[in-house]
């Protein structure tokens, strides 16, 4: 018995010998070394796809290649979802922030109809929209993009026309004004205006309609009337009286 168990530790010392052996010719650190498992603190967790019998085992995707360590599987367990759970939390970020910086960006444009057709002069729409880009946008958004029009010279123009507004309001430390090609797809205002006045126009007069109230109304009213007629029929029946008994 104590033979067979010095033949298996010996066995078994002889394979970590010549894997690590092996491991080292092949240029990588020894084994179980702390660089080794450095260099293997990022094999993917869980189990593995391999190929059999012309199958991939498991069908759906999985990571292939060595397994992880004991160790480190062991951290997984005890630790998951870290820090996939922060990646994760990270790109969700990034794409709300991508979001955030679109969306700041349409609101500080100012689009062709911001500008006159003929003079490229800024229209009042225009003023507004530089005074409330300069004063009431975040820092960190706050800079003016100009739509270049169709050619980058009526774009440099454009620039021009708010950088002079902004020397002459007096503006301290005015947000920058970039040209970006951009084509807006919203509606004119003299459209939204007309489908506005159409649709108000197309109200229907509102109407109220008391159901069985008004009967019951009407039936008190009548009571009332003809108790007062009655009553006033009696009174002159008895004035009457009494004019001819006298």
């Amino acid at each position: 018995m104590r033979r067979i168990r010095w033949q298996s530790y010996i066995q078994g010392l002889v394979v970590v010998v010549a894997f690590s052996s092996g491991a080292a010719l092949a240029g990588g650190p020894f084994p179980f070394t702390e660089a080794w498992y450095q260099q293997r603190a990022d094999d993917p967790p869980g189990a593995r796809q391999i190929e059999k019998h012309g199958k991939y085992w498991p069908p759906y995707p999985r990571p292939m290649g060595r397994k992880q360590t004991f160790s480190h599987a062991y951290h997984t367990a005890h630790y998951w979802p870290y820090p996939y759970n922060c990646q994760d939390r990270a790109d969700v970020n990034n794409l709300l922030d991508a979001q955030t910086g679109a969306g700041w960006a349409l609101a500080t444009t100012l689009h062709d109809y911001h500008f006159d057709e003929d003079t490229q002069q800024l229209t009042d729409a225009a003023r507004s929209q530089l005074l409330w880009t300069a004063n009431s946008v975040p820092p960190q958004y706050r800079t003016v993009y100009i739509s270049q029009g169709n050619t980058p010279e009526k774009g440099q123009l454009r620039i021009a026309q708010a950088e002079t507004y902004f020397r002459e309001m007096g503006i301290q430390n005015s947000p920058p004004v970039v040209a970006r090609y951009e084509t807006f797809n919203g509606r004119p205002a003299n459209e939204v205006d007309v489908v506005r006045r159409l649709e108000l126009e197309s109200i229907p007069k509102p109407r109220l309609f008391l159901i069985g109230r008004q009967a019951s109304g009407g039936g008190g009213g009548a009571g009332g009337s003809s108790a007062a007629s009655a009553a006033g029929g009696s009174s002159v029946q008895s004035g009457n009286g009494g004019s001819s008994g006298r």
